[in-house]
């Protein structure tokens, strides 16, 4: 029954679905009472406003197509801009119809494949990818938090222990992988009694399975901090990338608010980008694709503090088409596009290559791997 349920889930055709019915429904319940006055305000709708802020959001696929290109380069000179851009948007839209986001990697190393990255190397910058967009949200979050605390915790009691729930989270995973690949004692501790212990509350169904699973994905992190230490003038860049990718997409209600023609002042962007922050946090629970249903309701619960129900309803109408079925619909066509072109040969000196930035980058990760196997 199990195994049926699970492979229900893994279906796109059943998650599309899953997200137009749970979207469907939260429309329903929240267009049952206020439905004219939502309308009539979408009726007044800035068309040359929602042009502008797709494109927008293109830009901000664009920007993560940048920095895929910038890290794929580095060994691969002739990845260019527009395999990027297919690749980002390649990201968004199997995250958004997978649960949990989990098919975005996925579908992201198949079409590197595809473009002659080897999967040697598109694992490492994957993970070099994770590490920098996970650290970078956290700073940014926390900055948030920190700035706003006591207004939102004011505000927004009956949700901020949530928001800082999923902050923890998040936050915890990015420590966690630290912690694995920096300490040995905690690498020790969760190879032996913590494994043992999922094992015996059937969490760990294959011990050995997943001790060789979680060594290599931690040789492969491993690799990637030494990356971290050794070219930080690339990561720097990226942090900048990913800080104005954040930036972007959390400042979308400001923007959707201008466009719906209803007031906002300069002043409020702070706070709107904070609580679009807030809303990612607590979507970070919602295991369902897209994290839709949770997500529309959510966002006007938190928004409506602001705007009102009427108003913060209108907005997230226009958020959710602009961020979210945007991405369905604009990856769903570069994803055939890029699937329907020509492989692109990798040669027998990329697949053996080392993915490295810098010469001491090679150099550290020799004197790692010969120090693994004196051990």
């Amino acid at each position: 029954m199990w195994n049926k349920i699970k492979k229900l889930f893994q279906s796109t055709a059943f998650n599309v679905f899953l997200i137009v019915a749970l979207a469907g429904l939260v429309l329903w319940f929240t267009l049952k009472d206020d439905g004219e006055q939502v309308l009539e305000i979408i009726s007044r709708v800035n068309v040359w406003g929602v042009v502008l802020l797709i494109g927008l959001m293109m830009f901000e696929r664009l920007m993560l197509g940048w920095g895929l290109m910038y890290e794929c380069r580095q060994t691969h000179p002739r990845y260019t801009l527009w395999q990027g851009f297919q690749n980002a948007y390649t990201s968004g839209l199997f995250c958004n119809i997978t649960p949990g986001a989990s098919g975005g990697q996925v579908a992201q190393g198949y079409l590197f494949k595809k473009q002659g990255i080897p999967v040697s190397h598109s694992v490492g910058i994957l993970w070099l990818d994770f590490i920098v967009y996970q650290s970078v949200m956290t700073v940014y979050v926390l900055i948030l938090i920190l700035l706003k605390f006591h207004y939102f915790y004011a505000n927004y009691s009956q949700f901020f222990l949530i928001v800082l729930l999923g902050f923890a989270v998040s936050s915890g995973i990015i420590v966690f992988l630290w912690m694995l690949a920096t300490s040995p004692r905690f690498y020790t501790w969760l190879t032996t009694t913590g494994i043992n212990i999922g094992a015996k509350l059937h969490i760990v169904k294959d011990r050995e399975a997943t001790l060789a699973n979680l060594d290599k994905q931690l040789t492969a992190f491993a690799k990637e901090i030494v990356v971290l230490r050794t070219h930080k003038k690339m990561i720097a860049l990226l942090a900048l990338e990913n800080a104005g990718r954040l930036t972007i997409y959390y400042s979308i209600p400001y923007f959707c608010a201008l466009a719906l023609n209803i007031p906002v002042t300069p002043s409020m962007l702070l706070n709107i980008i904070a609580l679009s922050s807030f809303v990612a946090m607590i979507n970070a629970f919602l295991p369902m694709p897209g994290s839709a249903g949770g997500t529309e309701a959510t966002f006007i619960l938190m928004f409506s503090t602001i705007f009102g129900k009427v108003d913060a309803t209108s907005i997230m109408l226009l958020w959710r088409l602009v961020t979210f079925y945007q991405t369905l619909i604009i990856g769903g066509i570069v994803f055939l596009y890029a699937k329907t072109r020509p492989n692109v040969p990798i040669s027998t000196e990329e697949e053996h290559l080392p993915r490295t930035y810098a010469p001491e980058a090679m150099q550290e990760i020799e004197n790692q791997t010969e120090g693994e196997d004196k051990l």
